[in-house]
């Protein structure tokens, strides 16, 4: 069963960088993700593949105004990644503005979001911070494991409190989100946003070599350059959906062997290694969902006739201890 996981919070707090790495690590064992971002106000699909040129027909805009959505007409719409043929992008294409479509309708999003569940094994939602968006407020009712990332200062504290009465509603789960510290820095002062924010349940510290990939295109190839505690705050995703009773993968990909500990070395860049995958570099030329099989050696296909899944993401609890502590651990499950 596909699972779904929702990544919100304020402008700049790095939530589409992690988006990336967390795709890695869940496709580790060749599993299938799909990275959907809508928001119109920074078209993504030219930031993540500045070098490959996409026509606004592979935009994500094209779906959500369809007369009818359905799962081949995602499939037509997914670009996958030549290096990392098990993880597909949907996002708006270079040029387009808020202006581009019509405003989106909250039942063809849910239907949006559902058909894309068929298609793979993980959905990773990356939304606008915008809340008037209502992609983003309908994905976090969707999702099996929402994340929201917040800046640890007075701009994602501030955010977080003009937020919180929007969500305040059972169906969005507030209180069973997990919380992570987005581009933290040393000068931060972390215990004191963690108390103010409610706890932290990890951190995500900021490295200019993360940085730099954002900045050139090799957002995919950051997960290199995470530190532990970042490679942390990944592995606690991949424990929540575990709970559920999914199998996740025992280990990180290959770039996670050598994981810099001190955020000051400045390795050569970009990362030298193996790809992702074996056959990460057999991908189509072409990338889009025409063949839909980005590896011929992979156990499975992306397949717009996989049966249906119906959609999770009821059964959340919150946590009984304060979040962000060491040594706790949430035995609950987050799907009934």
């Amino acid at each position: 069963m596909s699972k779904i996981i929702t990544v919100w919070g304020n402008p700049g707090c790095g939530k589409s960088m992690f988006c990336c790495c967390l795709a890695k690590v869940l496709t580790a064992g060749r599993e299938k993700a799909l990275i959907i971002n809508a928001d119109s106000s920074t078209p993504m699909l030219p930031v993540w593949m500045p070098e490959r040129i996409l026509e606004t027909n592979a935009s994500i805009g094209n779906v959500l105004t369809g007369l009818e959505i359905n799962t081949a007409l995602v499939a037509e719409r997914v670009t996958i990644l030549k290096e990392y043929p098990f993880i597909g992008v949907m996002g708006y294409a270079a040029g387009e503005n808020p202006f581009s479509y019509p405003e989106f309708k909250y039942d063809k999003i849910k239907l949006f979001i559902a058909e894309a569940a068929k298609l793979v094994d993980y959905i990773i939602l990356d939304c606008s911070s915008n809340m008037l968006n209502f992609f983003t407020p309908t994905a976090i009712e969707a999702a099996d494991v929402v994340v929201r990332i917040i800046t640890p200062d007075l701009r994602g504290l501030n955010y977080l409190r003009a937020h919180k009465p929007l969500l305040t509603d059972d169906k969005f789960h507030y209180g069973s989100h997990l919380t992570f510290a987005g581009l933290a820095r040393p000068f931060h002062a972390i215990d004191e946003m963690d108390h103010l924010i409610g706890g932290f349940d990890g951190l995500l510290p900021y490295a200019k070599e993360i940085e730099r990939c954002g900045t050139s295109g090799q957002m995919f190839k950051a997960l290199a350059y995470c530190n532990q505690r970042y490679i942390n705050s990944l592995k606690l995703i991949r424990e929540r959906l575990e709970q559920s009773g999914e199998d996740s993968p025992d280990v990180l990909p290959p770039e996670e062997e050598s994981f810099m500990e001190n955020e000051d070395m400045e390795p050569g860049f970009p990362p030298e290694g193996g790809s992702f995958t074996e056959d990460g570099g057999n991908a189509e030329e072409n990338g889009h969902a025409a063949s839909f099989q980005p590896d011929q050696a992979a156990s499975e296909t992306w397949n717009g006739d996989i049966p249906a899944h119906p959609m999770t993401g009821t059964g959340k609890h919150r946590q009984d201890a304060p979040a962000g502590k060491e040594g706790k651990h949430h035995e609950h499950g987050i799907l009934k």
